[in-house]
């Protein structure tokens, strides 16, 4: 299987397309998904599916079938942002700031006019629209559909989709993702060895038992995953500055995110 990480901006009309209408096999026409928007709609008329948050920032993984089919999904969007969990989903979570907080509450001071993240020497200030820390991402639309005759290999598909999105994270500097998911994707997922921590309680939306869920980017769940923070990078890999050095995926597996400015570049993976 292959995968691609590209942002928004550098994707292709016909990727962008390929990709909305294998979410919409996925989400509505399997998982019965309602459409919550003129926009959505839309989409749905054409086959497709789409939000508010498909947008040029942000960030997605694919996951490639042996006939270059997309097989599987994930999409990656900063929590300094608009995100799905924030603007739709709050009530299931039971703290949300704390939930962005990384666990380090004196990184987190409340004032009138929003929330400043980071150090006391020097913190960085978001506005109450953008109220979490530059280091947590959310993972959304997370899916993978493969042909009957390779559904035994379900569970490695699902592994091979998260460790892509765990790897297209860390490289953008995350140390954790929040996101609202099935509770059985979640009980996958720590099936893997992934630490999947629930946020809040459990909410039947359309039929299905849903929740808030974090993951914590930390050594556990990379070696859950067969990948590592290293002091240097694995062979032939290049990164560019600011990224994290990285070990544990193939030396074919170039570590770096497209830069948003060149469009239509694809990043792969070989896994």
């Amino acid at each position: 299987m292959r995968v691609d990480v590209i942002t928004g901006a550098q994707m292709m009309p016909a990727m962008r397309a390929e990709l909305a209408r294998f979410r919409h096999r996925v989400f509505v026409e399997r998982l019965g998904w309602r459409v919550p928007d003129q926009r959505a709609a839309d989409a749905a008329s054409r086959g497709e599916e789409a939000d508010e948050y498909d947008h040029e920032e942000t960030v997605y993984v694919t996951l490639r079938g042996p006939g270059e089919e997309i097989v599987g999904c994930a999409r990656l969007l900063p929590a300094t942002r608009r995100f799905l969990l924030k603007d739709h989903f709050q009530y299931l979570v039971d703290d949300l700031p704390a939930a962005l907080s990384l666990g380090v509450p004196a990184s987190i001071k409340r004032g009138a006019n929003g929330v400043t993240c980071g150090s006391d020497g020097g913190s960085e200030h978001f506005s109450p629209d953008d109220t979490a820390c530059a280091s947590v991402w959310e993972l959304s639309r997370f899916a993978l559909s493969l042909p009957v005759a390779q559904s035994h290999s379900a569970i490695q598909g699902a592994r091979e989709l998260l460790r892509a999105a765990m790897f297209a994270a860390l490289a953008l500097g995350a140390k954790r993702l929040v996101g609202v998911t099935y509770v059985s994707l979640a009980r996958l997922f720590v099936r893997l060895g992934v630490p999947t921590h629930r946020l809040g309680k459990c909410h039947r939306i359309d039929g299905r038992w849903v929740a808030a869920y974090r993951i914590d980017v930390d050594a556990i769940a990379l070696a859950a995953l067969g990948l590592t923070c290293a002091a240097t990078p694995a062979a032939d890999m290049t990164l560019p500055p600011g990224m994290p050095e990285m070990s544990g995926m193939p030396v074919s597996a170039p570590a770096s995110i497209p830069d948003p400015r060149q469009r239509h570049m694809t990043s792969r993976m070989a896994l």
